[in-house]
Parts: C-alpha cells; structure tokens; sequence
C-alpha cells in the first residue's frame, strides 16, 4: 500500500508533467493571476474613501474650498463620497457667499476629486464644484460680485450644469434663467466663460473671452430671434470702469453703441440702421438691480409705412413681440423725427416719448407737424393684455386750414377753414375692429352713440378689414373719409 502511494507521487511529480505544468503556469495562469492582482489593489483604493468619515471634516473641505477656490462656502449638510459617474464628494445642504450681503443656498452639490486619493484626507486635492440640477436663487444686488467672481483669474470656478436660476424683481416677480449651464477654461494668457440657458423660453449663449493684459470680448446670442450681441472692451477697462464699443444685431436692425461707466453707463456716437430708419443715439443706461434706459432717438431718415409692414403685418409668421422678451425691456425713448413724407405730405417735427414698461409700449406728449398749419397730439398704447391685444388712442387734430389739408385725400367738398377734433378710442388687434369712446369737434359738439356707431362700422370696414396697417393705407383713409362726409 505505501509502494503504491509512493509510486503515484512519483508519476505525478515526474519530469514530463512538471514540464506541462509549468509550461501551462506560464501561458495562463501568470498573466491572470497579474491582472487579478492590479483588479483587487485597485478595487481596494477605490472602495477605500467609502470608509472616511467626510463628516468629522467638514472644516478641513471649507478651509481648502476657500483656499483652492477663493469663495467663502458653509456646509450644513452631510459630506459622502461616490466612485460614479465620477469620483466625488456630495455636500447637502451648503451656503455660497459671494459677497457680505447675501448667501446663495444650495440643497446639493459635487466637488469633484481624483480617481486615487491619498490616505489623509487634509491632503485631498479637489479639482471642481459643480452644481447640477438645483435651484438657485441669486440677487440683482450681488451680481457686481458674482461677475467679479467668474472675470478675475484665478485656477478653480465652480460649474453650473441643467440649473434653474432666478431672482426677484422690484415688482417681487420671479426672473428665471432655465437650463443654465457655466463653464470656464484658462489657458496661459486666455480666459473665457461659457454660458447656455433659456430665458423667456428663448434659448442664448454668452462667451466671454478675456486676454490677460489685453481686450476683453462678450458675445451674446439669441439664435431663436435672429439676434446677436457683440461687445469690444477697451484695454483700460476694469471692474471700476468698462468703456468699450458693441454691436447689436436685432433682426433687421444693427445698433453700434459706444459706452462708458460702470452702474450707469453713458450711450455716446452710437446710432441705429435699418432698411427703414437711419438715426443717433445718444442717453443712458442703467444695470442697478434691473436693466433700464433712457435714451435720446434722433431720426434722420424713416421710411413708415414699410417699416410697420415689416413688423406688423398679419402675414408676418414671426415678430420680436411675440417671443415675451418685450416684458423684460423697461425704459424711455426719446424720439425726434426731423421730417419724413408721407401720402399726406412732409410731416416735420414728429416727438414722442416711447415708454417700455412690463410689455406695455405707451406713446406720450406725442407731437407732429402736418402740411397746411395743420398739427397731431397723440398719446398711444399698446398692450399685449394676456393675449388679447389692443392699442389705445387719445388724438388731437388741429388744423387752420381743413379744406387744403383734406384735398390731399381728395376731398373737395368741405368748406371748413379751422377745425379742431378729438378721437379716443380702442382698437382690438385680434378681432381687428376699433371702439370710439369720444368724438368731439370744435371743443363743444360731441357726436353721440349712433354717429359714433355708424364712424366705428365705417371704419372697420375701410380701414382695420386688413388689421392695422390699414392706419398707412391712403386709399382706404381717403375711402373713409369720404363715406364720412358724405
């Protein structure tokens, strides 16, 4: 029995199979047992940080927060790491403080650390704060600080990514960036910010590109209504005082505007062009909590009737009022027409005060000059009223001489000299027909309801069948007045 155990060993363990045996270590097994290896080391460093305490160190994480990336940050939250997508530590609950006024509160965001971290967590290297899919509240005030923040270079930022931002107005409405997106590079002298968002469901991206010691670019561009943004600082331009020059493309029109300022910046040697209007411009505007402008319009050249075609024309599919952003645009233009023609002749000397306010365009103190010592006052609004549009009107016409005024819509059968008539009234952009509150001529007879009714049917029919661009049309003007007076 102990022969035969013996001779099995033997044959086991004899030159012919220690040879496949290790021929068969060779090819296999080393190579396997190599990468199972690395596989269990690795495995190893990588479940390791899933045993921190990240908790026990939330003063080491806002120390080097504040040292790595310049920016006060307080965590009230619990810390824990994840291997994926990508290595990170998860902070719930942190305050951002970009400035000594207010904190921006955040539920959650990720600091972004190396694949393989070493054993003290002090020594953690973090490379990113990214803020995904939150929603952030910031403020109008703080935004000097904020920009302040993101321009000045430095080698870590933090990321916005899919986020929703928005702040409260004077009116305490809510002003929402959506899907808003920020990143930034530096490289040697370059730095640029990249931003992508909605706002009033129109899609913009800004870059801005900064060359150390250099001039600084800031693009702006609003691909669903045809508009672009271009700015050119000048070299000496800093945090304290930005002079430059932009150039806005708005549809049709292009705005060359030269500023300087810093809150408040000064519009000098800038005009306005279009296939339709060449102008100045000249005024201010201010970026303190809310945008706003006051602006001096002087108009050299306007061509009316086609520039009222272009954008309010019933088979015009698309128009820059249509898209909400008007809502966003408050400020006062002063315009100044020096003279334009028209099927009644030259008109000179057309002011008006164009108002932008929550949507609502109004017109007031508007004045025009007309031929045969014959004057317009208007005042005008227009408002979108929740979808259902109308265009208010208060007109004065005075004229010393109606019957030479009226022969250029060829009337000939009226044999007033003066005349002096009052029209408010309300016009429907929808239903396309128009309501006349008061008529009065001559400051003493006002036209009661069936004269005003049969004037309103007139002109519907005459004049607003085609919307209101019938208000340019000489032939249905002359139409109307005609059946009136008849």
């Amino acid at each position: 029995m102990k022969n035969s155990a013996i001779k099995i060993v033997r044959s086991t363990f004899n030159k012919k199979n220690y040879e496949k045996l290790n021929l068969y270590l060779n090819k296999k097994t080393i190579f396997t047992s190599i990468i199972l290896f690395f596989v269990i080391i690795t495995s190893i460093y990588l479940i390791k940080p899933y045993f921190y305490n990240y908790n026990l160190n939330k003063d080491v994480f806002e120390n080097k927060i504040k040292k790595e990336f310049e920016i006060d940050l307080k965590i009230n939250g619990k810390l824990s790491y994840n291997l994926f997508p990508y290595p990170r530590i998860n902070i719930k609950k942190a305050k951002l403080k970009f400035s000594e006024k207010k904190q921006i509160l955040i539920d959650e965001l990720y600091i972004s650390i190396p694949l393989f971290i070493s054993k003290n967590i002090k020594d953690l290297k973090l490379k990113k704060i990214i803020i995904s899919e939150q929603t952030v509240q910031v403020y109008p005030k703080d935004f000097n600080s904020y920009f302040k923040y993101y321009t000045i270079l430095k080698e870590k930022n933090i990321y916005f990514k899919n986020c929703n931002l928005f702040f409260l107005d004077e009116q305490k409405n809510k002003v929402i960036f959506e899907n808003f997106y920020l990143t930034e590079k530096s490289k040697r002298n370059l730095h640029t910010i990249n931003i992508e968002s909605f706002f009033s469901q129109n899609k913009f991206k800004i870059n801005f590109i900064n060359k150390i010691n250099g001039e600084k670019k800031l693009d702006i561009i609003f691909p669903q209504i045809d508009t672009d943004i271009n700015v050119v600082f000048d070299k000496t331009s800093n945090l304290s005082s930005v002079n430059g020059k932009s150039k806005i493309k708005l549809l049709d029109n292009i705005f060359v505007i030269n500023f300087k300022g810093k809150d408040k910046f000064k519009i000098y040697d800038s005009f306005l062009r279009n296939k339709f209007i060449n102008s100045k411009i000249d005024g201010n505007i201010t970026v303190i909590n809310n945008l706003f402008f006051d602006l001096n319009l002087d108009i050299n050249q306007i061509k009316f009737r086609k520039l009222l075609l272009n954008y309010f024309s019933t088979n015009r599919g698309y128009s820059f009022l249509e898209t909400g952003l008007i809502k966003k645009i408050n400020g006062k233009i002063n315009v100044l027409i020096k003279n334009t023609n028209s099927f009644i002749g030259r008109i000179n000397n057309l002011k008006m005060n164009l108002i932008l306010e929550n949507g609502d365009i109004r017109v007031q103190n508007g004045t025009a000059f007309l031929p045969h010592n014959s004057k317009v006052y208007f005042n005008l609004l227009f408002s979108d009223n929740q979808g259902d549009p109308f265009l208010d009107f208060n007109l004065n016409f005075d004229s010393d001489n109606t019957k030479k005024f009226l022969r250029k819509l060829n009337v000939y059968n009226t044999i007033n000299k003066e005349t002096l008539i009052n029209v408010q009234g309300k016009i429907n952009l929808v239903s396309k027909k128009v309501k006349f509150r008061n008529i009065i001529l001559n400051k003493r007879e006002k036209l009661d309801k069936k004269k005003l009714s049969s004037l309103e049917k007139d002109f519907n029919e005459f004049v607003l069948k085609e919307g209101i661009i019938g208000l340019t049309d000489f032939f249905r003007l002359k139409k109307f007045i005609n059946t009136t007076l008849n």
